[in-house]
């Protein structure tokens, strides 16, 4: 019934229970996959604007197949942080070759800490394109 689009409110009439052990026991039999095998070479990391108007994290695989790694509840870095750590061994971290990002700088210390192999080629290209542009320029 919950496929098919219906509230827990309107299982619960129809089972004659209440709408929080209907949510029970959906969390009980709906098994989440945790995690991806193994994190791709690859990353993407951007937020997102969620539930209530609040800003989410979501870590994809930057090649072809684009599938979702995580999608935390915040975007705070200590959060990203703490799931990478948790979740990802040292090798599979080590193992990540780019992260593709927009410009937020929040990123740039938590990706050098936590990927020792990424790049940071594209930082490098930026810092070299704003040393030459015009600052009141619409591209700067």
């Amino acid at each position: 019934m919950a496929r098919e689009g219906i509230t827990a409110t309107g299982i619960a009439r129809i089972c004659h229970c209440s709408p929080s052990s209907v949510i029970r026991i959906i969390d009980e039999a709906v098994e989440l996959k945790s995690r991806v095998a193994r994190l791709p070479e690859n990353l993407c990391f951007d937020e997102f604007r969620s539930v209530n108007s609040t800003m989410s994290f979501i870590c994809c695989d930057a090649e072809v197949s684009h599938d979702i790694v995580a999608i935390l509840e915040n975007r705070l870095t200590k959060t990203i942080r703490e799931h990478f750590m948790n979740r990802c061994t040292n090798r599979e971290r080590a193992a990540v070759k780019s992260v593709v990002v927009d410009l937020n700088a929040q990123y740039i210390k938590f990706i050098k800490s936590s990927f020792a192999a990424v790049s940071s080629a594209f930082y490098k290209k930026k810092i070299g394109f704003m040393k030459y542009a015009d600052g009141g320029s619409l591209r700067f």
